[in-house]
């Protein structure tokens, strides 16, 4: 933020520069000086429409007292030296680098500090830095503003619409700070600094800026320089927050890609991270699935996670209406069970490439953009087959042992580039996929040797799907938007009741885990069986 804005160096910027880079102008024959002064020469105000015709309002306010004194030695070494001299006073500029309308209350809402100073409906006229630079060069070569005096301002906002657009952006509420306290506050502080003689560095009466109805007329730069600001309040903010972002002092998720989508959980994730005013690509294979979240105003695409190409093709979508993806949340996953003996070898590796490899695939794709703008996060749906094992879903738990190791693996190699790797592991939910997984394992009984099918059989009847303790997706999904919201990140995050549970037994020891799995899934010995 630069030196401490005091006394001595407000002076020596805002008053004694002035006179002196007007000098040297005259002694370079430099026909015309364009002063940056500000609308805090005013003073605060309360109410009514303000032009250049308002008088200087001098309170004892370090920065609207130099401002004064700079406009009044620049009036006259302009007239001394019979130069041209055109003042603008800008409103309140705001957008990259600006240390007054961003970074200062930025900073301030990202802390949880105060901000607003009583109920918020009182106006600014918030102006993008950009505008204020095009009005400067508008103002250094237009014949008619030689002379005058120009307020640069914008159409008039709220702060709680200004400084909404921080919290937003940081996920922050707004807190506030009722006016009388704050009047209360500030005069405590201005007198106690009189008493020993200092300036003060707070003053009662500029509680008035953040209280005031008054509307900075910038009709006269409109009238004689054609100038009127191009770009709005939404837009600057867009602008801002992508700088925020660059600059590394915004480190919030705002643009998701979701995979398996379609259903489950994926499409209560997408809906849960939509709701929370992130912007969602949903993805999966089954696009015409997806409708339902297009008709919530969700960005749709076709992708399968299998696929290179496809990966490929619904990344050039999305980089068609974005230019960064900050969070990817892989929640794509298929389970065929059998008896690993006999299972088809390409349902094996089918597993492996959708729930190991499909997420890494997505992180090669997007992990690049991530390291570089310095910010990132990459949820992966795992599950407790991730850390248990379980008759006849050894390929399933294999390819979930395989993520969890792959994604330890990018939570460390990411560390020193600011991309956090974050596992997130349910149990048993009320979704299709356990359907799926059965109707896939009923139909492949027939084809299984006869000494398997009695077994696949009971498996299907055995309580080890957990359906009878399934949770809501919703409430899982509610999870994932808390991991990919939440300031720091965590390795890993139970995200079901059940979960605990089979933690639990993940830790006994290898004899007394195969003896309840064994009983669960009626694995009794039947003789020799060919």
């Amino acid at each position: 933020m630069g030196k401490p804005f005091d006394e001595k160096l407000a002076q020596s910027v805002n008053v004694e520069a002035t006179g002196k880079l007007i000098d040297l102008a005259a002694e370079a024959k430099v026909k015309r000086i364009v002063l940056a002064s500000s609308v805090a020469v005013y003073g605060p105000l309360t109410e009514g429409l303000i032009d250049e015709n308002y008088p200087y309002k001098s309170v004892g306010d370090l920065y609207g007292d130099t401002k004064i004194e700079g406009e009044k030695i620049a009036l006259d070494k302009a007239k001394e030296h019979n130069l041209e001299l055109v003042i603008l006073r800008p409103a309140f500029i705001y957008g990259p680098k600006s240390p007054s309308w961003t970074m200062i209350p930025f900073e301030n809402i990202v802390k949880g500090m105060p901000i607003i100073i009583g109920d918020g409906k009182d106006q600014l006229n918030p102006i993008y830095v950009d505008d204020v630079a095009r009005a400067f060069a508008i103002a250094a070569f237009h014949p008619k503003a030689a002379g005058e005096i120009f307020n640069i301002s914008a159409p008039s906002s709220t702060w709680n619409a200004f400084l909404g657009f921080y919290a937003a952006m940081s996920g922050q509420k707004l807190k506030r700070l009722p006016a009388g306290l704050a009047r209360f506050g500030a005069s405590l502080a201005e007198k106690a600094s009189r008493l020993i003689k200092k300036r003060p560095a707070v003053i009662a009466d500029m509680v008035g800026v953040m209280t005031s109805k008054a509307d900075f007329s910038g009709q006269k730069a409109k009238d004689i320089l054609d100038f009127s600001p191009q770009i709005s309040l939404e837009e600057g903010m867009k602008h801002t927050e992508n700088w925020l972002r660059q600059e590394g002092h915004l480190k919030r998720v705002s643009k998701a890609l979701v995979t398996g989508a379609a259903s489950g959980l994926g499409q209560e994730t997408a809906k849960a991270l939509h709701q929370a005013g992130i912007e969602v690509w949903a993805s999966d294979l089954n696009v015409e699935a997806l409708k339902p979240l297009a008709d919530l105003g969700i960005h749709c695409v076709s992708l399968d996670v299998t696929s290179e190409a496809s990966i490929q093709h619904a990344l050039a979508k999305v980089y068609q209406q974005t230019d960064y993806i900050d969070l990817l949340v892989n929640i794509a996953g298929l389970a065929k069970p059998g008896a690993l003996e006999a299972q088809d070898f390409k349902e094996v590796a089918l597993q492996f490439e959708v729930n190991s490899f499909g997420p890494l695939r997505l992180t090669q794709a997007l992990g690049p953009k991530m390291r570089e703008q310095g910010y990132g996060r990459i949820i992966t749906v795992s599950s407790t087959n991730g850390f248990i094992v379980t008759p006849f879903m050894g390929a399933y738990s294999a390819s979930k042992y395989a993520i969890e190791a792959l994604s330890d693996s990018l939570r460390l190699e990411y560390k020193p580039f600011g991309v956090e790797v974050i596992l997130i592991e349910p149990g048993a939910m009320k979704t299709p996929f356990a359907d799926r997984a059965q109707a896939a394992l009923e139909a492949s009984i027939a084809k299984a040797p006869q000494a398997w099918q009695d077994y696949l059989r009971a498996f299907m009847k055995s309580p080890l799907w957990g359906t009878g303790n399934a949770s809501n997706p919703a409430k899982v999904a509610k999870v994932i938007v808390k991991a990919a919201l939440a300031k720091k990140a965590k390795a890993r995050i139970i995200a079901t009741p059940d979960a605990y549970g089979s933690r639990f037994v993940s830790m006994l020891p290898a004899a007394i885990k195969d003896k309840i799995f064994i009983s669960m899934a009626k694995l009794k010995p039947k003789g020799h069986q060919a």
